[in-house]
């Protein structure tokens, strides 16, 4: 079997996903698997922290229709949606056309739901006003685990 294109790790009440490339459909379910796991272990109130490696290509119409659905299939379990987009400006920019397209696709155009971020770092405030956590302390964590 291939080697997965993710990695997850839950610390708190946050579930981090790291794509290191565009994931297959199966990929897309096994997540999909794992934050339903989640939802019921934890409860909401619940944050997803998905960052998308420098290396990754930029994912195809079938990719994209895939990560929709995960997308839209995930938005009830989590109270806000963090996406990191690293790597320069030209690779950030591509990505964040397509996750845009996604929000639109799956009407979750929200910027108090979902937001875009360049580094993990920023999202560590967004994760202490949620949740009433450390913030950095827990994107540090993520940062150890390699799931940022």
């Amino acid at each position: 079997m291939a080697t997965p294109v993710y990695k997850t790790a839950t610390i708190d009440r946050v579930f981090f996903l790291r794509w290191e490339a565009p994931p297959s459909q199966e990929e897309i379910h096994a997540v999909f698997h794992q934050m339903q796991g989640i939802y019921e272990e934890l409860k909401p109130p619940l944050v997803l922290v998905a960052s998308l490696s420098p290396k990754s290509s930029v994912p195809n119409a079938e990719q994209r229709r895939n990560l929709s659905t995960l997308q839209s299939d995930a938005r009830p379990l989590f109270s806000e949606i963090h996406a990191i987009v690293e790597g320069n400006d030209l690779q950030y920019n591509l990505q964040r056309v397509i996750i845009s397209g996604i929000n639109l696709v799956t009407r979750t155009y929200d910027e108090a739901y979902h937001r875009v971020h360049k580094h993990a770092d920023m999202v560590a405030p967004y994760l202490s006003k949620r949740l009433g956590v450390d913030g950095v302390k827990i994107i540090n964590e993520a940062k150890t685990r390699g799931v940022v």
